[in-house]
């Protein structure tokens, strides 16, 4: 059925600020053209013009938007948001399908000022695809729909994180719905068969909900996952160790749409974070079954009926300072989809999931006052270190030596790319604007600037790229005492020790100063010994990498640490970085004995430990610009 028109924005929960590129290519060699296991699409098919299933009913429409609530396979109430592009009788077009984060609602509307205004990530480029508020002449725009997860805004049902057994059989309905109440969506072959052509564009739980949805239906084209999760347990139980402040923060702030319309296995695993500090094995493997890892990794034993699609190309985009989903979770999934199809994507930006509001981090808005960069929990614009023949001339920035790339326009080019065809999308005509090619790789650095800036990174393998620790072995020979627990703050402590209970301890370490731009995930083998008598309470600390700078100051790089709990040695991959080094600068081990992220998550009494650690930092970026040696 249908019900009126809103023009009312879905609210935010714990915005991201992301960004994306691509890179353009051959227009001979478009597809999967890397792809193994099957099922790949060939360059003849890419290219075909899309077009529409039956041409007695494709006869156009004026464009409109219709509010549409639709049955689930349960026969719970779908809230869907659906926009109909202006369509002459017979013009095909894509269909581009969105969904918002946690605690969200859907995009009601698209009629508000993008440069004035705060939106998720991606509704922006919703604009640019229905082609309707600043319309390029001569191009159809593209059907449209945002949609209410379950448990969230209009929908019904209760919220159970994308359980390919609930949300994941939305995410089929909506499609099937769409194929039947769409009269001019195009079509083209799919290895061999006729299929409609979509795309998938979110954030955080909206970018989780492609990854999901792909690996249960093969109607997917391209995805652009912004800020998302490869492996939930890793996400919220790190080591073992309940991230509770965002566990308290999502379910708290989703509130509002959700309305407490939790599945029951989420306040109990929000009940034992919170109490015992241990989740169930039996919620910890339903959350990993809820992810990529489930069938990019089948040696994680988390099966769910999803398979890894090899003709999906594959758009990343994460933030550096993402407590929820850091770097790391964005080089998995994309090295799980690169490893298939060779049009995989990834963007670093700088921000992500932040605390700011709780001061545990920096404001961003605040720290991009006045410097003429925009980022409203958007950043929307990304300054790459480019060769100037590179870019645009339109976006070539003379002071700063810089391309400036608008990300709506960067994310939209790369589903058009794979949506339309690359003939058209390389085309000024065709997408309102010049065409920008990318590297598959990019990253914006921790690099003293405010309007920060993106770098290529380059592969180190012809076959597929790793970003990871492969310099060799950083290490520091003397242990470190630390206490771990908060309560030691009320034990008469000395001041030294109650310090760093708050601040981090530095730990110089040998080889991590030179110049450069480092990208990738720092590895670490870390050994924690008692400093007495065992502690029957198995300590808990925090490692990170730090960043100090030449004038001495010292940072937590990204705001980023891991957890460890209990004693002994173990190896374990740090946060992934993005940092540029400049003369005098270092690199560090962070260590922490409590930590706020993790705000309920310590040693309930004080437990004094020794840590050592060995640590293997990621190469220097390649860097053809000359930026990254300054």
């Amino acid at each position: 059925m249908l019900i009126g028109v809103t023009r009312v924005l879905g609210p935010l929960l714990l915005a991201v600020g992301l960004a994306g590129c691509l890179s353009e290519t051959d227009p001979t060699m478009v597809g999967n053209s890397g792809s193994s296991g099957g099922g790949g699409v060939g360059p003849s098919e890419t290219e075909m013009p899309l077009r529409v299933k039956n041409q007695q009913m494709a006869t156009g429409h004026a464009a409109r938007v219709e509010q549409v609530v639709i049955p689930a396979f349960d026969g719970t109430d779908l809230a869907l948001t659906v926009y109909f592009p202006e369509l002459d009788a017979g013009e095909a077009t894509p269909l581009l399908l969105h969904s918002h984060g946690f605690g969200g609602t859907r995009a009601a509307t698209l009629d508000f000022d993008e440069a004035a205004q705060t939106s998720e990530i991606g509704v922006d480029t919703l604009q640019v695809a229905y082609n309707e508020k600043q319309p390029v002449a001569g191009r159809a725009g593209w059907y449209v729909i945002s949609y209410d997860q379950r448990g969230h805004g209009e929908t019904g049902g209760n919220v159970t994180i994308l359980d390919p057994d609930f949300e994941g059989k939305d995410f089929k309905t909506i499609l099937d719905w769409a194929e039947a109440n769409l009269p001019n969506l195009g079509y083209r072959s799919k290895a061999g068969a006729m299929n409609p052509v979509v795309g998938t564009i979110g954030r955080s739980y909206g970018g989780a909900f492609q990854l999901i949805g792909t690996g249960l239906d093969s109607r997917i084209d391209a995805m652009v996952p912004n800020g998302t999760w490869y492996d939930l347990r890793y996400s919220l139980n790190p080591g073992g160790v309940p991230k509770t402040t965002y566990l308290n923060g999502l379910v708290a702030g989703g509130l509002e749409s959700n309305r407490g319309r939790y599945d029951p296995f989420l306040f109990q695993g929000l009940v034992e974070a919170n109490t015992t500090g241990v989740v169930s094995d039996e919620i910890v493997k339903r959350l990993g079954s809820q992810g990529s890892i489930s069938y990019c990794d089948l040696s994680a034993n988390l099966p769910r009926g999803m398979t890894l699609k090899t003709d999906v190309p594959a758009f990343f985009i994460q933030g550096a300072t993402d407590v929820l989903f850091n770097l790391n979770e964005a080089i998995q999934n994309f090295e799980c989809y690169r490893k298939v199809n060779a049009d995989a994507k990834l963007l670093f930006v700088k921000y992500g999931h932040l605390l700011n509001a709780l001061g545990v981090q920096q404001d961003p808005n605040a720290a991009l006052e006045g410097t003429g960069a925009k980022y409203a929990f958007n950043e929307s614009l990304i300054w790459l270190k480019t060769a100037q023949n590179s870019c645009p001339a339109a976006n070539w920035d003379a002071p700063t030596g810089r391309c400036v790339l608008p990300l709506k326009n960067m994310m939209f080019q790369f589903l058009a790319q794979h949506l339309v065809g690359s003939r058209q999308a390389r085309s000024q005509n065709y997408l309102g604007f010049d065409p920008i090619p990318l590297p598959e790789i990019a990253s914006v650095l921790e690099d003293s600037r405010n309007d920060p800036t993106a770098i290529e990174v380059k592969s180190n393998s012809s076959n597929r790229p790793k970003l990871e620790g492969v310099r060799a072995a950083s290490a520091f020979s003397t242990p470190t005492q630390v206490i771990a627990g908060v309560a030691g703050l009320f034990t008469g402590l000395t001041s030294t020790q109650a310090a760093q209970l708050a601040q981090p301890v530095y730990v110089e370490l040998n080889n991590a100063n030179e110049k450069g731009c480092f990208v990738g995930t720092p590895k670490a083998t870390v050994k924690v010994e008692p400093v007495g008598p065992a502690s029957p309470e198995s300590p808990i600390v925090y490692v990170g990498i730090g960043l100090k700078r030449a004038d001495g100051t010292q940072t937590v790089l990204h705001d980023q640490v891991t957890p460890l709990k209990g004693y002994g040695e173990k190896a374990i991959d740090l946060p992934g970085i993005s940092v540029q080094l400049k003369e005098g600068d270092s690199l560090t081990l962070t260590i922490q004995g409590y930590n706020p992220v993790f705000v309920s998550s310590f040693n309930r009494l004080p437990v004094p430990v020794t840590v050592s650690a060995s640590v293997a930092l990621p190469n220097r970026v390649q860097d053809p610009t000359g930026f990254c040696a300054l």
